[in-house]
């Protein structure tokens, strides 16, 4: 049997929004950071460019515990004078973007491949862009890593199911509860395909 290493690291800022469903004038964000948000934030550290190819990622498990749920939150924009699409007289927008707001969690990456795992935890500890948690106005409140924090061996299962068996964990599976449309094929041009997620607690693996 391979071997499997995880890679943990922390998202947690004042602020957070991991959108997988918007459209137009609504921004949404799911509960936990999306595989698509979490993808783009380490190209970002990696210095990988949004037309560029993904399939490298393709070989990483992920899951992310909820450490600290935070509270949905919504803000309002108005837009004046949005000209419509048949380049008729504009008119106002009301347009609504949902965040989390102190939220804090811990993401796993599980793969064979250990040195893309210390690449990417190279990146996170020295990003050649900055980070930030799903957009830009959105900054982390702490480093992703400590610096002595390295991809170890076992599985997701094995890191991320510790505790009293309280702690909500997003898992990637085959067959899972879920499906959220959120694994990246190409960020230019905005093509993802579907990802199913199965919702575990910490304290039981199955």
């Amino acid at each position: 049997m391979n071997q499997h290493y995880t890679l943990l690291f922390q998202l947690k800022g004042p602020m957070q929004s991991w959108g997988y469903r918007s459209r137009f004038d609504y921004r949404d964000t799911a509960l936990e950071p999306t595989r698509s948000g979490v993808v783009g934030l380490i190209c970002a550290a990696m210095g990988i460019a949004r037309g560029e190819n993904l399939s490298r990622f393709d070989v990483i498990r992920m899951a992310v515990r909820v450490d600290e749920d935070g509270r949905p939150e919504r803000d309002y924009h108005t837009a004046l004078n949005v000209i419509k699409a048949d380049g008729s007289e504009g008119e106002t927008v009301v347009s609504y973007r949902d965040y989390l707001a102190d939220a804090s969690f811990t993401v796993g990456l599980q793969s064979e491949n250990k040195g893309l795992l210390d690449e990417i935890a190279d990146a996170l500890r020295n990003p050649v862009w900055p980070l930030f948690l799903g957009r830009k106005a959105f900054p982390l409140a702490v480093p992703p890593l400590r610096p002595d924090d390295r991809p170890e061996a076992g599985t997701l299962e094995d890191r991320l199911f510790l505790g009293d068996g309280k702690t909500r964990i997003a898992l990637e599976t085959q067959d899972g509860e879920r499906t959220q449309n959120d694994w990246p094929v190409n960020f230019a041009e905005r093509q993802f395909k579907p990802r199913s997620i199965q919702i575990r607690f910490s304290g039981g693996k199955e």
